[in-house]
């Protein structure tokens, strides 16, 4: 399996994933969903507004070099609607920009600046893989904040993905 190919079954994965927790967090009302519960950004709110920020501002460095609006300002999105909105949004751009990833591509080099402007040189495919592990990080500390309030989520292990990718292809 080459690079690109694992590359494209991660984001393939983020894209499940996401689209999971944002079903589960759709069941909660609304004070729930905004509530403090310690994560990372706060909530199951700050932390689906900074995954999807983060996801939007690492794709507009991949593809124009800079970024911008920082993650910050696109964790200050609030509303599921809104949240859901950005995610389709951006699982559209990244499944179209991962599609066309050359092995070529993936070994680019890319200068970047990170949100507090310093700057930085990693390869297009360790970039991509952070952006796909970041998610899962934020994806847990989401999963036990619904938890702590006796709401817990499914499953996201990557095998599960797997698994249930091999019964529709199969």
């Amino acid at each position: 399996m080459s690079k690109v190919d694992m590359i494209r079954g991660l984001y393939a994965y983020n894209e499940w994933a996401n689209d999971h927790v944002l079903e589960a967090a759709s069941r909660l009302p609304e004070d729930e969903f905004a509530r403090k519960q310690g994560a990372s950004f706060e909530s199951v709110e700050g932390n689906l507004a900074h995954i999807v920020g983060a996801q939007i501002v690492w794709l507009q460095r991949w593809t124009g070099g800079s970024n911008p609006k920082s993650v910050l300002e696109y964790q200050k999105m609030r509303g599921l609607a809104a949240i859901r909105e950005a995610f389709d949004q951006s699982h559209q751009d990244l499944r179209a920009f991962v599609g066309s990833l050359s092995d070529e591509r993936s070994e680019h080099v890319l200068a970047y600046r990170d949100s507090a402007g310093n700057p930085h040189e990693r390869v297009m495919w360790q970039l991509m893989a952070h952006v796909a592990n970041h998610g899962t990080h934020h994806r847990a500390e989401t999963a036990m904040a619904m938890g702590a309030m006796g709401k817990p989520m499914r499953e996201l292990d990557y095998v599960f993905f797997e698994i249930e990718r091999d019964a529709k292809d199969g």
